[in-house]
């Protein structure tokens, strides 16, 4: 939901068998799905850990695209952006990544496929889950400025390769 079409690309580029065309269909379906971010009166909340934002494919270039597209998207009145910074300890072990959809649904990502689970007790435990990851997120200011500094990061990391 958060990411830049060319972030997109290569996480699906990366994946076993990926054709162009399958690259393709995957990218805009994943970019179109981001229409809901901007819906009125729908909010949605994000928690990402320090981690995910250093953990980089491609090249610092495509890095500092993808942290613009996050200040973008943590600006929208819809939207609640939070990171866990490196500084703080987890409250759980992320295991896999979850998108939970209205508190009907958990979305539970996997590195093969997507599983849809509507049974209440696995969704209550998802929120329960979240809950405890966005406890210990920063927002706000706080989250801004971390992405501001690992934005500086990844453009002096990118000075460095640069011949």
């Amino acid at each position: 939901m958060l990411q830049s079409a060319e972030y997109a690309r290569h996480v699906f580029e990366s994946a076993p068998a990926a054709t162009p065309e399958s690259v393709g269909r995957a990218v805009a379906a994943r970019v179109e799905r981001q229409s809901v971010l901007y819906e009125p009166g729908r909010e949605s909340v994000f928690v990402l850990t320090e981690a995910v934002l250093r953990t980089w494919p491609g090249t610092p270039a495509l890095m500092l695209a993808q942290l613009d597209r996050l200040l973008a998207v943590e600006s929208l009145s819809t939207v609640r952006l939070g990171v866990i910074p490196w500084r703080r300890p987890v409250p759980v072990l992320p295991r896999h990544g979850f998108m939970l959809c209205d508190r009907r649904a958990v979305v539970v990502e996997t590195f093969g496929a997507e599983r849809v689970s509507a049974d209440s007790a696995e969704v209550a435990s998802y929120e329960e889950t979240f809950g405890r990851f966005e406890g210990a997120a920063v927002f706000g200011g706080e989250v801004r400025e971390l992405l501001l500094q690992v934005m500086k990061e990844f453009r002096d990391l990118g000075d460095t390769l640069t011949p």
